[in-house]
């Protein structure tokens, strides 16, 4: 038996706990009776060096001495001895906390956990193994120890005050190892905020953390104005950060994201510069769900398994959590011509004008042109919409606005090689014909200007403040889908984070856009469309603080998802995953990328900005109505 070992034993607080067994008591009867009689053992007095904490009831062991100690910049090594009677309660992911000899500790998480022999014993033989091993395991016969991650060093522990540094101390040998058990020490040491959006209860190994009997909620910090003080509250709010969604079909994605969505509604508000007048407002933010499966609308109705349950409705209560069915929230369906509208609750039209087009002429590139075709199309949008503007319409083709039929009809005016518009321009007659045949398609025909209620017409109604806007795009497949959802993404970001011509709507309204499915839309690009629109979400998520624009993107291929767009979101919530989809994605925490094809249902890993990436088990209850 090494002399590391001895000298662990040695150096235990409770040398009673681990006395070292003769050869012949190693295996007999006699030595499990001895060790029982030492469990009933009363525990000697410890001897606390001044300036240590008393032992409490989360102590599970000590700082081990006889291995090598060290903190450094590039690597640390601190591990704990773990008492033979805790070693059935520490887990992979514990919070641990170690004192110095003054009122900092050392707040760390448990890495490893590993067994070393304690006696001589051989287990390496068919007689050995046909013992159970669980039933007449000899837990002395084994040192457990915790390897463990320094995370930060608290300061002012019990106190009021307790603040987080660098962790630039080195623990003492033998100081007592403790779980994490005191809010606020958790809090700090992990950088967690006291309120903000709710997002579940902090957990480790899929079990929910108690502290003091109440499990520890997860929010997430979301800073706007103070309607008390008047004054804008410190911090960057989590809602213009962006957030990924991402889980597996099956692990409660929907369900998760429905629940921190719903924190979001509040009267809350955030500072935001008029767009005309350069005044500073503080408004209400419009949520704005883009919903492939026809799920948000439910959003609008209570959960009737919370309701009238004194017990679930005191503790969400207790801990901020919204819940409820949103009263201001409105369902826009997309018009579009083959399609039967999906069954919702009450809902409004919405429809696509073809005067989105203006200005974002890649909108009816769903392909790659040669550049001659593609500047060829440009050049006729332009001179269409020009035209339209220098003559106020069409009054002989009755038309008030530019409609996609119109568009068509004033290339057909032009159809001539010899008329003025392709004359300026340089279009022969093979690139003409070209035009022609890209810009006419059916998917075109049955989106554009459908229906009477369009969006910049019903923009304030859409974007209204304080409103849940679902636009369900369930009855769409295909190219429908996409040319309908990417108009709708391109009309709120461009007049979100351009200056010229902006809908007021839109830009003076703090606005969260949340995209289920969102690898459909936010993927590498194949077209001209989809580089457009990824140049605009790329913008949209650098520039959203600024703007007040905040993007959540809600899917389960985040490995899908425009590597540049991912860069830029700095809250990832993690349900469970396929491990083929977590080795693609690099914002996955490391430590727990291995755990996360395991997750069971609502079981996530978080990482939000400047805060340690925690397990986090959402609530096993939806907070509004949720049929699935």
């Amino acid at each position: 038996m090494s002399n590391d070992i001895d000298d662990i034993l040695d150096n235990d607080p409770i040398a009673d706990d681990h006395t070292e067994p003769d050869d012949s008591s190693a295996a007999s009867t006699g030595g499990d009776e001895e060790a029982a009689r030492a469990d009933d053992m009363e525990v000697p007095e410890r001897n606390v060096p001044n300036g240590v904490s008393e032992p409490s009831d989360d102590e599970f062991g000590h700082v081990v001495a006889s291995e090598e100690i060290h903190v450094s910049r590039r690597d640390y090594q601190v591990n704990a001895f773990v008492r033979t009677g805790e070693r059935d309660d520490i887990r992979l992911g514990d919070y641990v906390q170690i004192p110095y000899p003054d009122d900092s500790e050392l707040f760390a998480v448990t890495d490893t956990l590993r067994y070393e022999p304690y006696t001589d014993l051989d287990d390496k033989s068919d007689a050995h193994n046909q013992i159970s091993a669980y039933a007449d395991l000899d837990e002395s016969e084994y040192v457990q120890i915790a390897e463990l991650e320094p995370l930060a060093i608290l300061h002012g522990v019990g106190t009021d005050d307790v603040e987080s540094g660098i962790v630039n101390r080195i623990p003492k040998p033998n100081s007592p190892a403790r779980l994490a058990r005191d809010e606020d020490c958790l809090r700090t040491g992990l950088n967690i905020p006291g309120d903000g959006i709710f997002a579940g209860w902090l957990s480790v190994g899929g079990e929910a953390m108690t502290v003091d009997g109440e499990k520890f909620p997860y929010y997430l910090g979301n800073p706007g104005f103070d309607r008390e003080t008047g004054e804008v509250e410190d911090g960057e709010p989590a809602v213009f950060r962006h957030a990924l969604v991402a889980g597996s079909t099956g692990k409660g994605k929907t369900h998760f994201t429905k629940n921190v969505l719903r924190q979001f509604v509040s009267e809350k508000r955030y500072p935001i510069r008029h767009h005309d007048t350069g005044e500073d407002q503080q408004r209400r933010l419009n949520l704005v769900i883009i919903d492939p499966e026809n799920e948000y609308w439910e959003m609008g109705e209570d959960n009737s398994d919370i309701g009238g349950d004194d017990v679930i409705e005191r503790t969400l209560r207790r801990h901020g959590v919204k819940y409820g069915g949103v009263d201001d929230l409105e369902v826009f369906v997309p018009q579009v011509a083959g399609t039967n509208a999906p069954s919702t609750t009450e809902s409004r039209e919405l429809s696509i004008p073809f005067e989105v087009v203006r200005g974002r002429p890649d909108l009816l590139m769903p392909y790659q042109p040669t550049e001659i075709t593609r500047g060829a199309i440009i050049d006729c949008i332009d001179a269409y919409f020009s035209c339209f503007d220098e003559q106020g319409g069409y009054p002989e083709r009755d038309v008030s606005r530019p409609t996609y039929e119109d568009f068509l009809a004033f290339l057909a005016e032009h159809d001539d090689e010899h008329s003025r518009l392709r004359a300026e321009n340089d279009i022969g007659g093979g690139t003409w014909g070209a035009v022609q045949r890209r810009v006419d398609r059916g998917t075109f025909h049955d989106v554009f200007d459908e229906g009477t209620d369009f969006l910049p017409d019903i923009s304030a109604e859409v974007f209204r403040e304080g409103q849940v806007t679902v636009i369900p795009t369930s009855h769409l497949n295909g190219a429908k889908d996409s040319l309908t959802v990417l108009s709708l993404l391109s009309y709120i970001i461009e007049n979100k984070i351009d200056d010229y011509q902006v809908d007021p709507a839109v830009r003076n309204t703090p606005l969260l856009v949340a995209v289920d499915e969102a690898h459909n839309y936010f993927s590498s690009a194949d077209s001209l469309r989809e580089e457009y629109i990824l140049r605009r979400a790329r913008a949209a998520v650098k520039q959203g603080r600024k703007y007040k624009l905040g993007l959540c993107l809600i899917t389960q291929n985040p490995d899908d998802v425009d590597d540049d767009v991912i860069k830029q979101i700095n809250t990832n919530i993690f349900l469970g995953l396929k491990s083929e989809v977590v080795d693609d994605v690099s914002s996955i925490p490391s430590e727990f990328a291995k755990d996360l094809p395991n997750f069971g249902k609502g079981q996530a890993v978080v990482k939000a900005p400047d805060v340690e990436a925690v397990e986090v088990t959402g609530l096993p209850y939806c907070l509004t109505k949720h049929g699935n």
